[in-house]
């Protein structure tokens, strides 16, 4: 039997004012709407937009079930923060239904809901009261919170002389520990340390297993993959892509890249005195010319000018995780080369591409091998060129890979222990 989600969200909007003024006139309007809908037959519904409005959310469905997350992605004042507060109670929409089966835990903005005037501890009981939790039942929990935060003596200490950090870890253990059915966490982590950091993932890891559900709003990849199975990608208030986590990272990196490549004038148009050797393009494909896929044999091939001709010249190719955090692998020919003066192409082959099905960033430089001295490159001050790598065939071992964030694959020869 199919248990009932316990977050359903319908066609989600709502809409905001640039004016001051115009938002309070218009929400009296409302509340007038709602108490007598009847006497205010020819008034505009929620689903129109009066002068100065815009959508913050709009059209916006999923459900969540138990023991499953939910990563928000999108850029700033995509509409993330928004939903969540709406999630949470705190922001009415204009148009559509959320229906919650169980309690909420909620972490959106830095020391909502926490009195400064109140010692760490004092704020414990205070944040389950306004949960419905009586004073016996979270009596049990204290010791765990404080042991959480790491505070120590700080935790008698009024919240007002906390630093922001400090600030994080007391929001999250208290509402981590009340023992929510879903979980509302919006980038609390960034203030954090490394330390705390990987704490709250542990805990969230757990928590999932235990029957938890979550929403996660991060711009940290590693964090959203480390946590989330899902993914929502958020644009100007609208769902622009629905997924898995990884899936949606890949989808939002993309977009990214392609703002980038349309903002950035690539160095190639500027070949002069001063630069006279540019990159044009890099690329993997296959020998036919068809899309790379994971463990194919697939060419790498560079295209380059040169005003003239360059003798004892070396280029290299790097792999780039897709966010750009990390290089996952290069290579670099040192066999000398000469470039001749005009359009050059430079090729290497690679018998096994290692890398697993997803989307990465390819970067290249073009260097004097005697002084290494970097003649071109490319990526580094212009936008990177993108390479997407398809699966080959879908298994459970490849489904497995993926669940872990595996980047690439080896090859080994097994052998019997004797």
């Amino acid at each position: 039997m199919q248990t009932a989600p316990i977050l359903s969200v319908d066609q989600l909007a709502k809409k905001f004012s640039t004016s001051f003024r115009r938002s309070l006139w218009y929400g009296v309007k409302d509340i007038a709407r709602d108490l007598n809908p009847s006497g205010l037959r020819h008034s505009q519904t929620g689903n129109d937009l009066r002068k100065t409005e815009f959508w913050g959310l709009q059209d916006v469905s999923f459900s969540l079930n138990r023991g499953e997350s939910l990563a928000i992605i999108g850029d700033n004042g995509a509409g993330k923060s928004t939903l969540l507060k709406v999630l949470n109670g705190l922001i009415k929409p204009d148009v559509g239904q959320v229906r919650i089966q169980g309690r909420v835990g909620a972490l959106i903005e830095l020391g909502v809901g926490l009195d400064p005037v109140l010692s760490g501890r004092e704020n414990i009981f205070v944040r389950a009261a306004l949960l419905g939790m009586s004073r016996r039942q979270v009596a049990p929990l204290v010791d765990q919170i404080i042991d959480f935060t790491g505070l120590g003596e700080a935790i008698h200490m009024p919240v007002q002389f906390y630093s922001s950090g400090m600030t994080a870890r007391l929001a999250y253990a208290v509402a981590a520990h009340l023992n929510p059915d879903l979980l509302l966490v919006d980038e609390v982590m960034a203030v954090g340390d490394l330390d705390f950091q990987r704490k709250c993932i542990r805990h969230m890891q757990q928590y999932l297993a235990e029957g938890g559900s979550i929403i996660l709003v991060s711009h940290v990849p590693y964090h959203i993959q480390a946590v989330c199975g899902r993914g929502l990608l958020l644009e100007k208030g609208r769902v622009l892509f629905a997924g898995t986590a990884t899936e949606t990272l890949d989808r939002y990196f993309t977009r990214q890249h392609e703002s980038v490549t349309s903002l950035v004038e690539r160095s190639s148009t500027r070949l002069g005195p001063d630069r006279p050797v540019v990159i044009g393009s890099l690329t993997v494909k296959t020998a036919q010319g068809t899309a790379a896929k994971s463990g194919g044999d697939v060419c790498v091939t560079l295209t380059c000018e040169s005003l003239t001709s360059v003798d004892n010249v070396g280029w290299s190719f790097f792999i780039w995780t897709n966010d750009g955090a990390t290089c996952i692998t290069s290579a670099i020919n040192e066999v000398p080369l000469t470039l001749k003066a005009g359009r050059n192409e430079l090729v290497c082959r690679l018998p096994r591409l290692p890398l697993m099905a997803g989307g990465y960033q390819l970067k290249a430089a073009v260097f004097e091998i005697g002084s290494m001295q970097v003649l071109a490159h490319l990526g580094w001050e212009d936008a990177p060129e993108r390479l997407l790598v398809e699966e080959d065939q879908v298994s459970t071992m490849k489904n497995m890979q993926a669940t872990v964030q595996q980047l690439i694959t080896l090859d080994v020869e097994w052998t019997f222990a004797r």
